[in-house]
């Protein structure tokens, strides 16, 4: 029997890890942008070249132009001591592995955006992650080496459990991400300590169910090699999600979508040049996600006392 060659074998777990990651509900919004001037698509292969995995990728192409996405996650997960509620933000490349490119379906970004990649070749390089969990933040480092740094988050989401206080919560999106510890009381941070922030209004807009999941997440891992420097290797790893994405086709021309860089420097990582290839730019599409209410804690009546 022919021994398996070496490059089957499944990437090793840090210790103390076990996958899969199950989350306990999950929020997620995200907007793609696509970018076809030759200046913006030499500004996106840099970005891959700067990360560690993306030197092994390059950046999709759906009928010329290339596509950045991002990406703000809340979501829960219970362990068996404890539990944990995080919030992050992605700023990723869509890319596919370089030597793979011949196995690359060619698709319009409406077939991209729909799930009709079924090789699922087509996934996301993080530039940037900003996260507010400790835990996340090393597990992501430690498991796939994830660009990923501490952030603080306010956040406005459309909720079943609508504030009476602010009635249009239930149809916006507004997310500020900015200097972790340095919001005010009411959660809010200053222009000064604020990395960036975004506010969606997708009511009145029509949605479609998408099979896009499973995503596609592209990582490296270090590895011990003869040379000199760091040595690592690329590797792949899918993020499920059991129902459908509602997408939105924002090709007519609607911009639902404010952007806003803010005055303080994350200081690492490559979060600016990203943002500066979306400001000011329209996205081509919204992919949203949210978690059923699994129960509810119902409006009391009057028990009779006689």
């Amino acid at each position: 029997m022919s021994e398996q060659p070496a490059g089957h074998e499944l990437p090793p777990l840090p210790e103390g890890f076990t996958l899969p990651f199950f989350y306990g509900a999950f929020s997620n919004i995200g907007f793609d942008y696509l970018l076809h001037d030759p200046d913006a698509r030499r500004a996106v292969a840099a970005l891959l070249r700067e990360d560690p995995a993306g030197r092994h990728l390059s950046p999709a192409v759906f009928e010329g132009s290339v596509c950045l996405s991002f990406n703000y996650q809340l979501y829960f997960a219970q362990f068996g001591g404890q539990a944990a509620v995080t919030q992050e933000i992605e700023l990723n490349v869509v890319a596919h592995p370089t030597a793979e490119a011949a196995r690359v379906p060619r698709l319009t970004y409406p077939q991209y955006a729909h799930g009709e990649d079924q090789t699922r070749i087509l996934g996301f390089c993080r530039i940037h992650v900003a996260c507010d969990n400790d835990g996340a933040i090393t597990a992501g480092v430690r498991l796939f080496n994830e660009p990923k740094h501490k952030a603080g988050f306010q956040h406005t989401l459309p909720v079943p459990n609508a504030t009476t206080a602010d009635p249009k919560a239930a149809d916006r999106w507004k997310v500020v991400c900015g200097k972790y510890g340095t919001a005010a009381a009411d959660g809010s941070f200053t222009p000064a300590d604020t990395y960036f922030s975004f506010e969606a209004d997708l009511g009145g807009l029509s949605a479609r169910p998408v099979s896009a999941a499973p995503f596609t997440e592209y990582g490296s891992r270090r590895v011990d090699e003869h040379g000199p420097g760091p040595h690592h290797r690329p590797l792949a790893a899918p993020l499920n999600v059991f129902s459908p994405y509602a997408w939105y086709d924002l090709s007519d021309g609607s911009d639902p979508v404010g952007l806003t860089v803010g005055g303080a420097d994350p200081q690492q990582g490559r979060s600016k040049p990203f943002l500066d290839l979306i400001e000011g730019r329209s996205p081509a599409g919204a992919w949203v996600f949210q978690s059923p209410p699994v129960a509810a804690q119902n409006r009391p009546y009057w028990v009779p006392t006689a």
